[in-house]
């Protein structure tokens, strides 16, 4: 059974961001043909950076998430030019669903018998595009960068089920989720963008 928190998060801040390139983010971005999925797993790989300097639990990349969450609810800000918290999120998370991430998790984790999935958090942000992002890389840590600038958002970057034991010793496994979006926001350019912290419990 699906388990949302209900916390609204949302971020429209518009920061500059000081251009940093990194080995896997080192493709130079053209706007008019943008590998999503490059630049979506990227930003999950800037999060364990930070959550690695903590000693804090990683979060994994789920396609399944990021294809079925995630990039419907970012697809929807970019239509509607909006950042917020669409209503629908946790009717997205099918029993067929479910059930795939927990089969993700298994085989990611290597390990049998998860007994539930939870919608733990989510957060999104427009991110303006400036001259000095132009890696993947680039734009990927500036989109880390500034959830970091707002206390709960930087909760669920760094500190959201920190550690991969409960207190009564259930071993939990992060799920997550992201998706990005090129297009305008109050006549800036930039990328709309979603993570979805999903959860899977092992028996």
């Amino acid at each position: 059974m699906i388990k949302m928190k209900n916390l609204i998060l949302i971020l429209m801040f518009i920061l500059p961001s000081v251009g940093f390139s990194q080995r896997d983010g080192s493709k130079v971005m053209d706007v008019n043909n943008i590998d999503y999925r490059l630049l979506d797993s990227l930003i999950i790989v800037e999060v364990n950076k930070v959550r690695d300097s903590l000693g804090n639990n990683n979060m994994h990349y789920s396609r399944l998430v990021s294809d079925n969450i995630s990039k419907p609810r970012c697809q929807k800000l970019h239509a509607e030019q909006h950042v917020y918290h669409p209503d629908g999120r946790l009717e997205l998370y099918s029993d067929k669903l479910e059930s795939l991430i927990m089969k993700e998790a298994s085989s990611t984790y290597k390990f049998k018998g998860g007994v539930n999935v939870v919608d733990g958090f989510e957060i999104c942000l427009f991110e303006r595009k400036t001259y000095k992002l132009v890696t993947y890389g680039d734009i990927a840590l500036s989109i880390v960068d500034l959830w970091e600038t707002s206390p709960d958002h930087c909760h669920v970057i760094r500190n959201a089920y920190k550690k991969q034991l409960t207190e009564n010793g259930k071993e939990r496994f992060l799920m997550s989720g992201v998706s990005t979006k090129y297009g305008v926001w109050n006549g800036y350019e930039g990328f709309y963008t979603v993570l979805n912290l999903t959860v899977v419990y092992k028996h």
